[in-house]
């Protein structure tokens, strides 16, 4: 899997906002929201990574999903087709937010964990950007990460991004085992 640092500047992008001010809830408070968003109802990767990624046994969070199918142009790549997701992660642990260096960490720990696998298919861009927690009052921080499939048909590149999405859940629920236990939570 081919990993991007994405350096955020602060001014190029607006703030994303959590809870998101979309449709998306706050899905560790209302875990059952998760069968009712018609991405995960769709996709049962996205799903699984939702339920595991917002669950107890995690420090972190989700906020602002995106899912897009494109195809690709015969000039880009030998594939035909990709397919990709954005989602925002915050840490549960509001204070942890606060400080853009627990976000460093945990990119540069998903980057290590994550270029292991070999994958040419899959690509994924790890940002920290800017984060306004509405329930708080508060600004922050957020790890935005796209990853991104490619296959020769649609059904190929959405079946690679789902392996991609299990093993960025893999690496996630990992660095958050770490990350508990070096603040003691």
């Amino acid at each position: 899997m081919h990993i991007d640092i994405i350096e955020d500047t602060g001014d190029e992008a607006p703030a994303a906002v959590f809870p998101s001010d979309d449709d998306t809830p706050d899905l560790r408070e209302n875990p059952h929201q998760i069968e009712q968003m018609p991405a995960a109802r769709r996709h049962a990767p996205l799903r699984n990574f939702l339920i595991s990624v917002n669950g107890p046994e995690s420090i972190l969070a989700t906020g602002n999903i995106t899912i897009k199918s494109d195809p690709l142009s015969a000039v880009s790549s030998s594939a035909a087709q990709e397919f990709a997701s954005q989602i925002d992660i915050v840490f549960a642990v509001p204070s942890l937010s606060w400080e853009r260096r627990h976000y460093v960490d945990l990119r540069s720990g998903l980057k290590e964990l994550l270029e292991r696998d070999s994958s040419d298919s899959l690509r994924m861009a790890l940002r920290i950007s800017r984060c306004d927690f509405r329930a708080e009052k508060r600004n922050g921080f957020c790890l935005a990460v796209r990853l991104v499939a490619e296959g020769n048909s649609e059904q190929q590149a959405e079946l690679r991004w789902g392996l991609g999405l299990a093993r960025l859940q893999q690496a996630l629920l990992f660095s958050s085992r770490a990350l508990k236990q070096q603040v003691g939570e």
